[in-house]
């Protein structure tokens, strides 16, 4: 698959209290002023922060350099995911085997709003709208359903597979977290494929609960 998508995530913000006396004082806002609005969303430092490293991938991963920024498939529904259109922040990551083909990446966007329910559910239509179809250069593609537990507050996947003599069928999972949507693109190495990409997503998840 050409240019493979990537991905990232949150960090938590912390809010000191002025300790007195062994007690904890908020300190009133001025009368008349607005009170603050909340964040909406994850920021860009965050979802960077929440971001798969090689520390939490299987052996033999490596980070890959300069990872180009995701370009349209040419289905709606994989595109309105992985693209940056509609997210307030958004990281990602790219990780190669050194002994392998496997590949592993991963996008982490923060699309309030609904946005994020929105993308899932374009995402999970996948299968059916974009069954067979031919990416902007002219390469075919073949989406099919891809079978895997539940996760967060929704998720969907599938498996593509292109027409070229090289390529070889990469996993697209995405999960919904409140606001957040994270992507995960995987590619093993023959029987392994289902196995690494269950393994990434649990991992990817369980960074993303560490860090909120």
């Amino acid at each position: 698959m050409k240019g493979p998508v990537r991905g990232a995530l949150l960090v938590l913000a912390a809010v000191g209290l002025t300790a007195c006396g062994g007690h904890s004082q908020a300190r009133p806002a001025p009368s008349g002023a607005p009170a603050p609005a909340p964040p909406v969303g994850l920021t860009a430092a965050q979802a960077e922060a929440a971001l798969l490293t090689v520390t939490d991938l299987p052996l033999g991963f490596q980070a890959q350099d300069g990872a180009p920024e995701a370009t349209a498939l040419g289905c709606a529904g994989v595109d309105q995911v992985y693209l940056p259109a509609g997210a307030s922040a958004r990281a990602a990551a790219s990780f190669g085997h050194s002994l392998s083909a496997a590949f592993v990446n991963e996008t982490i966007s923060s699309r309030p709003g609904g946005g994020a329910e929105r993308a899932l559910t374009a995402f999970a239509r996948a299968a059916r709208e974009c069954a067979s179809f031919a990416g902007p250069d002219g390469t075919k593609y073949k989406v099919t359903g891809l079978e895997l537990p539940a996760y967060g507050d929704g998720s969907a996947a599938v498996r593509v597979s292109s027409a070229l003599a090289e390529g070889r069928p990469v996993d697209l999972v995405a999960v919904r977290v409140g606001d957040t949507l994270v992507a995960i693109a995987t590619a093993g190495a023959g029987r392994e494929e289902a196995q690494l990409t269950r393994t990434v997503v649990d991992r990817a998840l369980a960074k993303l609960a560490r860090a909120t």
